[in-house]
């Protein structure tokens, strides 16, 4: 076996270990991104290892189309285990997508890019290094998209607080998650449909974690419905065990057309688990749910502060 085939299986074996371990990667929006984003430099550097061993067979790096057969099977040979790596993880429940798949191929087509810059064996024209740069700045900018998405996100919600949510930029939706609902933000406010008939809601994920310097929760809601609204609110830490008595739970019911600030003490708050004080230095989640199935359908959030 050539010293190029072992680089090549060595590399492999490394990024095989690290598609399928766990990484201490913790649950949060900065996390998960931190991890998608680990998909294009693994299989950049997985398909520029592919290149330098088929440079060392003949077939591909003399005679004619030798580059044409080059660039093809290196780009199939990535996106191929790429597209094999996904497929290998559902029968082991891990996070498969074709969002990583595409990832990959993004990695892949990168490293094609790349390569051809520096190519000096193949004879490409300029206008083939030319196209070569064009591919690797999209595939750049397409790599950095979510995680410059992901630093305005942060630098939005951490410049804005004790004010958890206003509704007047975008930013406010990578925050919150839909729970049988669909949401948009209309007028400075979020417009909330549940769809769900089993508790469907809206959480809002990952807020500015310590509340400790703050005596209430503030939360500025509107049923728009004809309908009464029975409207629950649960607020939990990074400690929740997913159990009902580990958590605040609250009802209030709006009238129709009623708008309403709910105002919630975060001594409540603190006391709401039955067998524990929640860490009021880590609060990880507030979510909004319809409790009761008959009433109305809809509810619109203007805001949500400490106070």
């Amino acid at each position: 076996m050539s010293r190029r085939l072992l680089y090549l299986l060595a590399l492999l074996v490394f990024a095989g270990a690290l598609l399928f371990m766990r990484l201490p990667i913790p649950p949060t929006y900065a996390g998960r991104t931190i991890e998608n984003a680990g998909h294009v430099p693994l299989f950049f550097l997985v398909t520029l290892a592919v290149i330098y061993v088929l440079r060392g067979y003949e077939r591909f790096s003399s005679g004619p189309y030798a580059s044409a057969r080059l660039y093809l099977f290196a780009g199939v040979a990535g996106i191929g285990a790429g597209f094999l790596s996904e497929v290998i993880q559902r029968p082991l429940r891990r996070d498969a997508s074709w969002e990583d798949v595409i990832a990959d191929a993004i990695g892949v087509v990168c490293a094609l890019g790349v390569y051809a810059l520096f190519d000096r064996r193949s004879g490409l024209r300029r206008w083939h290094r030319a196209l070569a740069l064009g591919v690797v700045i999209a595939c750049a900018a397409i790599y950095l998209a979510p995680i410059v998405a992901m630093s305005r996100a942060y630098l939005h919600r951490n410049g804005q607080f004790p004010v958890l949510a206003d509704f007047r930029s975008r930013a406010e939706l990578y925050w919150t998650m839909n729970l049988g609902t669909r949401r948009e933000i209309v007028d400075d406010a979020l417009e909330v449909g549940f769809q769900s008939e089993s508790f469907p809601g809206l959480s809002f994920h990952e807020p500015m974690p310590d509340w400790r310097s703050y005596q209430f929760l503030l939360i500025d809601v509107e049923n728009p419905a004809s309908e009464p609204l029975d409207l629950g609110v649960r607020v939990h830490d990074r400690l929740h065990t997913h159990q009902f008595n580990d958590r605040f739970n609250r009802h209030f019911i709006l009238a129709p057309g009623e708008r309403k600030l709910l105002r919630i003490a975060l001594e409540d708050i603190r006391r709401g688990p039955r067998s524990r004080l929640m860490d009021m230095q880590q609060i990880s989640d507030v979510t909004l749910f319809r409790g009761d199935a008959n009433g109305s359908r809809q509810v619109r959030v203007h805001g949500m502060r400490l106070e």
